[in-house]
């Protein structure tokens, strides 16, 4: 089978979970199909995810449109089209008529050649860090290299020029060039300054160089494929915490661990999920292809505990819930979970003056004046994390999603590929 016709296997397979698993939420799928002679579709919404001010894009009107058919008790789907007009307002929609579609072997090889070449970076081969030589201006340093192809973590290349393999803390490149400087003095104040601000320079001007495919790819050497394989371990990570915490639910460390991984989740995976949908709404053959794994991921975002905390279901209150509970657990330096108020009432800090009229804008200097101002000022200047925490039965569903949505990376990474080889039994290449 050619790649084009696996990409049609996959959207079918696809189609067929994600049907099951929505009839098996929903009685009404089941009811228009079981013990019935009629003809039944679903029409499956380009979707799920929550939609919010950080998608920029348009959702596309491209939906898949499944013929649903009952083998006893059992709902499957039958034939696989697209429909582009159909409207729809909810994940999905039940339609007993006929309506305008588009073969899907059509959709797909329009889509296919629609597909341009840039959404290609996302499966493009990580080459590595690119070499970079930075000047310093220094007495006894005067160039800094970022070098991976030497042999040691760091080296001397010649009188006053350091290279170092890879990104490593300062402390340690201050060690090694004041130890291969020891018989001259040393790496004196000057120099560390100068190595400091130009190493800061360096590292901030580190580029990792990625070449889109032209031929077969190695899945695990791709950007995506990156992102995946962390999503993979940062969730078993989690799963091990979960399951300490489980077994021990005042398990401090275990708790922390959860909190970690969960913050580490909400801040770097989110925007991809965002990413996610905005490459579906302009290329909606990708979703079509993992439209399982997002019925799945919206599934398990719905399964949150969102009632018992008083929340909508958004990604941004996702985010906060996690953000405040991390707070809740971390900031406790100081010991106050709440506002602290001081009975002043018996004290002798009366008000000396109050000014009026001050020029527009200028907040200085306005209002009341306490006898002893700088300090009140001073003491006013502490806060606090604003704090939320979240029952243990948030982090065990939270579990689901980051399954999920690292299960949705995978297939977005395999779907891709596929249609990168599409693409290239077509005869198409990056920049034809």
């Amino acid at each position: 089978m050619d790649a084009s016709g696996l990409i049609e296997t996959k959207i079918k397979i696809a189609a067929d979970a994600a049907v099951q698993s929505m009839a098996a939420g929903d009685d009404a799928i089941a009811a228009a199909v079981v013990g019935r002679n009629t003809n039944a579709y679903l029409l499956i919404n380009s979707s799920f995810l929550f939609r919010e001010t950080s998608v920029k894009t348009i959702q596309s009107p491209r939906r898949l449109l499944v013929q649903i058919t009952a083998s006893k008790q059992h709902v499957r789907a039958g034939t696989v089209a697209v429909s582009d007009d159909e409207t729809i307002a909810k994940h999905y929609k039940l339609i007993s008529r006929q309506v305008p579609v588009s073969a899907l072997e059509t959709a797909v090889q329009q889509e296919i050649g629609a597909m341009g070449d840039l959404i290609f970076i996302l499966i493009g081969t990580i080459k590595g860090i690119r070499p970079h030589a930075q000047t310093i201006k220094g007495d006894k340093v005067q160039e800094l290299r970022l070098d991976p192809s030497i042999g040691s973590p760091i080296q001397n290349a010649e009188d006053g020029i350091y290279c170092v393999k890879n990104l490593l803390p300062i402390d340690e490149l201050f060690y090694f060039i004041d130890h291969d400087l020891r018989e001259i003095g040393g790496l004196s104040d000057r120099d560390r300054v100068a190595v400091r601000k130009g190493y800061d320079e360096m590292m901030d001007g580190a580029v990792t160089e990625v070449a889109v495919p032209t031929g077969d790819v190695r899945r695990g050497e791709t950007v995506l494929g990156k992102i995946a394989s962390s999503m993979r371990s940062q969730t078993t990570e989690y799963a091990a915490a979960i399951e300490a915490l489980r077994h021990v639910p005042e398990d401090q460390h275990s708790l922390h661990e959860v909190l970690r991984i969960a913050y580490n989740f909400s801040a770097d995976v989110i925007p991809l999920l965002t990413l996610f949908v905005s490459v579906c709404d302009l290329k909606p053959l990708v979703f079509w292809c993992t439209v399982k794994e997002q019925w799945a991921l919206r599934q398990a975002f719905a399964a949150l505990p969102w009632a018992s905390l008083g929340r909508k279901e958004k990604l941004e209150e996702y985010r906060a819930i996690v953000s405040q509970a991390r707070s809740h657990a971390f900031h406790h330096v100081l010991p106050f979970d709440t506002t602290v108020e001081v009975d002043l009432s018996t004290l002798d800090v009366r008000a000396e003056t109050i000014r009026l009229f001050v020029p527009f804008g200028k907040k200085e200097g306005r209002g009341v004046h306490l006898k002893d101002q700088k300090l009140a000022d001073v003491l006013a200047e502490f806060s606090r994390a604003k704090e939320r925490p979240v029952s243990n039965t948030f982090w065990q569903a939270n579990l689901a999603v980051m399954k999920a949505a690292s299960k949705l990376a995978e297939e977005v990474l395999d779907t891709l590929v596929l249609i990168h080889d599409a693409r290239r039994a077509m005869g198409r290449r990056p920049g034809q």
